[in-house]
């Protein structure tokens, strides 16, 4: 569970296009990364993310995701500085036993906020990729969730609907938050005591790093070496860039490791990710 809020409790989003990018922008991240994400709202100070890692990639994940929602507010809104209230807020979920329940509480936020009495009615949460039959949203990972509400999709909407209505939306506005890092129940909470306390192995990407860059070398025509090289010949370049924002975005290794490995400044490797980054992003708008 993932919670942003607006730099000095100002909005984060001033506009619904600013929503809508912020979505797309969440969308990307979430395939780059191989998110789930089973619930949002978005709200005018804030922003509320229920979401699920395969690999232990959330923190870059969202660093990547505010960094570029910035930007994009900034340029925007013609404003500098800091859009979200420091780091994000994050606890981990038991989800066998609260993540149905973790949605609804997503879903109420409006509600609580005083924004809309009726929830399912609010435009910028995922609550309609779960109560309206027909909905698909490729964002929203709701199967999970809507498989236990029964077998076909139009029941499952009808009862996680009525599961809405049952939880009135003054009921419940604290998150049921215990240890102060968990979602869940006190031997969910001594699980993810022993999990912490257990060092994550550093993942070693180079292999795949080699693989990627032999795969766009066969497919452009340009030597590995070349790519590695310091050629700067402008048919190099653009190979370069297309191998260096693969290697990024199929293996997380880092701005230094990537500048190391292309033999480059990490000031060069930033700009090339943050431009080709800019230009895909463009694109899906």
């Amino acid at each position: 569970m993932v919670a942003l809020q607006g730099n000095n409790r100002q909005d984060l989003f001033v506009s619904n296009q600013d929503r809508r990018l912020f979505l797309a922008q969440l969308k990307a991240y979430k395939e780059r990364f191989a998110l789930k994400v089973y619930a949002y709202s978005l709200l005018g100070r804030s922003a509320s993310l229920l979401l699920e890692t395969v690999r232990p990639n959330l923190s870059a994940a969202m660093q990547g995701l505010n960094t570029q929602y910035t930007k994009s507010f900034n340029a925007a809104h013609g404003t500098v500085g800091h859009v979200f209230q420091g780091r994000y807020k994050a606890w981990v979920v038991d989800k066998d036993t609260h993540l149905a329940e973790m949605t609804r509480w997503v879903h109420l936020e409006c509600a609580r906020e005083g924004l809309l009495d009726k929830p399912w009615r609010y435009q910028w949460s995922s609550c309609a990729a779960y109560v309206e039959a027909q909905h698909k949203d490729p964002l929203v990972d709701s199967g999970a969730v809507l498989r236990d509400f029964g077998g076909v999709r139009l029941k499952q909407s009808v009862r996680y609907l009525q599961y809405l209505r049952e939880r009135p939306a003054s009921a419940g506005d604290g998150l049921p938050i215990v240890g102060g890092v968990a979602i869940g129940g006190s031997e969910f909470l001594d699980r993810v005591g022993a999990w912490r306390a257990t060092p994550a192995p550093r993942p070693v990407p180079i292999e795949a790093a080699r693989r990627i860059i032999a795969e766009v070398a066969a497919r452009r025509g340009v030597s590995e070496e070349k790519i590695l090289g310091r050629v700067q010949w402008r048919e190099v370049s653009s190979v370069r860039r297309e191998a260096v924002h693969r290697v990024w975005r199929e293996t997380r290794m880092g701005v230094t490791e990537l500048a190391r490995l292309f033999q480059r400044t990490p000031s060069a490797i930033s700009q090339t990710i943050r431009a080709l980054e800019d230009s895909r992003l463009s694109s899906m708008n």
